[in-house]
């Protein structure tokens, strides 16, 4: 009993050290953080959820005989991402599930021999915290300019919020076929105006223009008032814009944002020489349900008399308006160009 005593003693003393000189478990492998050879994202693909929706649908679409940018698309993604689409006869289903490279390897050829145009014509957006989740309507087409899509579908992305950029984690798809078509949930909400998609942006605003000097490439900021006043027909809004443009100078201009809501396009027509700029427009249908929330034109423009991208992000809150416009030469990323921001004036009446 006593060698018993003295072998117990002897292992309860030894327990802190051995306890002390245990190596801590190793913590898992982070998706992002290990992977340091994974391409480099542009920053203005992925600072918002509805830019980065854009950002995949314009690396997949283009037309025959256009190699993919596919390392812009991997660096859209965490690495280890997934792209699933959805098989399914008759009453059983299934699915196959693909890296970001095995995507890029079996959709390349297909692309580029028949031209593939992709986008969005609905979001639902449900986002907490550091995760979201998009149930994207999609269209597809050979040619941009084809008047009906050969497909359509849902596109489901769950997405990351890493800091004060974003990752898709996971796209998981499934087609229209013979007997299965989209619910009118789903879909956009008219195919005609809305009368009251421009109710909120009526009032007077006061904010400031900021813009990036050509020559000095330093950002200008002016003083400036907006009055906004709605079409009638509810698919139009006059922009009316004052800025202070030193001790006595002030300058006025105007133009008019008008929608086309079925076309899921819009234009800005400006009413000194009545020239016009046509966009395609994400987000109309949710902004149109809601009277306000975020916006994406894209379409051609110039700079300095050379052809450019342009993106313009136009957000109305209750309260705030914004106005951002960026462009890219051809092969270049989007960079800032001018942005409006703005707060009411008077309190909001709706």
């Amino acid at each position: 009993m006593k060698m018993l005593r003295v072998f117990v003693v002897a292992v309860i003393a030894s327990a802190p050290a051995m306890a002390q000189t245990a190596a801590p478990p190793t913590p898992p492998a982070t998706a992002i953080a290990s992977h340091t050879e994974w391409p480099k994202a542009k920053a203005a693909d992925v600072d918002s959820i509805e830019h980065i929706l854009a950002a995949v649908y314009d690396t997949i679409s283009g037309p025959a005989g256009q190699p993919r940018d596919w390392e812009r698309f991997k660096s859209l993604f965490v690495p280890g991402a997934r792209l699933i689409p959805t098989r399914a006869t008759g009453t059983s289903a299934d699915v196959t599930e693909l890296s970001v490279e095995d995507y890029a390897a079996r959709s390349s050829k297909t692309l580029q021999v028949s031209g593939f145009f992709e986008r969005s014509t609905h979001n639902i957006v449900e986002q907490f915290d550091d995760i979201a989740h998009v149930f994207s309507t999609y269209e597809s087409r050979h040619l941009a300019a084809d008047e009906a899509p050969f497909a359509r579908g849902i596109n489901s992305f769950q997405i990351l919020k890493d800091g004060n950029r974003y990752w898709i984690v996971t796209i998981y798809w499934e087609a229209e076929r013979p007997g299965l078509t989209i619910p009118p949930k789903y879909l956009p909400a008219s195919t005609g105006g809305s009368k009251n998609l421009n109710q909120n942006m009526a009032g007077e605003w006061v904010g400031q223009l900021e813009y990036r000097d050509f020559q000095s490439n330093e950002r200008v900021f002016l003083p400036t008032w907006l009055s906004m006043t709605p079409s009638a027909d509810g698919t139009s809004v006059a922009l009316a814009y004052t800025y202070d443009d030193g001790p006595t100078k002030t300058v006025k201009e105007a133009s008019t944002l008008a929608f086309l809501i079925g076309e899921k396009s819009a234009s800005v027509t400006s009413d000194r020489d009545h020239s016009s700029e046509q966009y395609s427009v994400a987000g109309l249908d949710e902004f149109a349900k809601l009277n306000r929330g975020t916006l994406v034109l894209t379409g051609p423009g110039k700079e300095n008399d050379k052809p450019v991208d342009v993106r313009i992000t136009v957000t109305l809150r209750r309260n705030l308006f914004t106005w951002v416009k960026e462009t890219r030469p051809v092969g270049g990323e989007f960079k800032f160009r001018d942005g409006y921001t703005f707060t009411r004036k008077d309190s909001p009446g709706v």
